[in-house]
């Protein structure tokens, strides 16, 4: 604890080179970057940035989240990801930041807003994905595909693919969706959740179904959702892109 406190203030020095060797050290000092109460408190500090619990991946690098944005528990996050909570104003005589970005010296006080992003809890979002400023919620449960483009807000347990993205489908049934929303089971630290960790060791439909569903062997997967989702940039396909609200058909039968 008292070596983890040190690293933490001296990670005021914000060099990169200091920074990013302080990471590597709180992450061997605390076992995994899923445990590390020490990056969190960083991220939050630093970067404006809060980080569930067990949630890894690229929202521990610098640069990737920008400031007002929440990220859940038990999230998976690519290496790469953007995710993006202010703009350039177009409505300035120039857009260049030396004319609204105090860090440039030419200004006292930042001039644009950040608009708070809230990405939910069990949410997974592959690589190169962005998330676009004005955005302000990703459900929970949502699964982001690599690449996609993010430029409204993504309903929970929403798949959501290519440029700008779109709802492919579901990953449940909305009665599903409906009673893991409301069960809230990311609120359990992980400890708590391994008298029951069969439930999530296999498709979970099946299991809902059966009751008793079990693995054999290795663990299964949902093959038709990792079709979808890749750790490759998918390519969008522009006839089935929609303005129109995503919405669950299930939901509205």
């Amino acid at each position: 604890m008292l070596i983890s406190n040190l690293l933490y203030r001296l990670y005021a020095v914000r060099s990169t080179c200091i920074g990013s060797l302080i990471i590597r050290i709180i992450v061997k000092l605390e076992g995994h970057e899923v445990y590390s109460a020490t990056l969190r408190r960083i991220f939050k500090k630093y970067y404006d940035v809060e980080i569930g619990m067990y949630t890894h991946g690229g929202c521990f690098k610098p640069g990737n989240v920008a400031a007002k944005t929440t990220i859940g528990r038990y999230c998976s996050i690519a290496q790469n990801v953007k995710m993006l909570t202010a703009d350039h104003p177009l409505s300035f005589k120039s857009t260049h930041a030396f004319f609204f970005n105090p860090v440039l010296k030419f200004c006292d006080r930042r001039l644009i807003e950040y608009s708070p992003l809230r990405i939910g809890n069990d949410v997974w979002i592959g690589e190169y994905a962005v998330i676009l400023p004005h955005v302000t919620e990703i459900g929970d449960g949502a699964a982001i595909g690599a690449g996609a483009v993010i430029n409204k807000n993504v309903p929970p347990y929403a798949v959501v693919l290519g440029n700008p993205a779109r709802v492919v489908r579901y990953r449940f049934p909305q009665k599903i969706i409906d009673e893991l929303l409301a069960s809230k089971w990311w609120e359990k630290d992980i400890e708590e959740l391994k008298p029951h960790i069969k439930e999530f060791q296999q498709p979970y439909e099946q299991f809902y179904h059966s009751g008793k569903a079990e693995i054999e062997g290795k663990p299964q997967t949902d093959e038709r959702l990792e079709s979808s989702i890749s750790d490759k940039p998918v390519e969008a396909d522009i006839d089935q892109q929609t303005s129109t609200p995503w919405t669950n058909p299930e939901k509205e039968s």
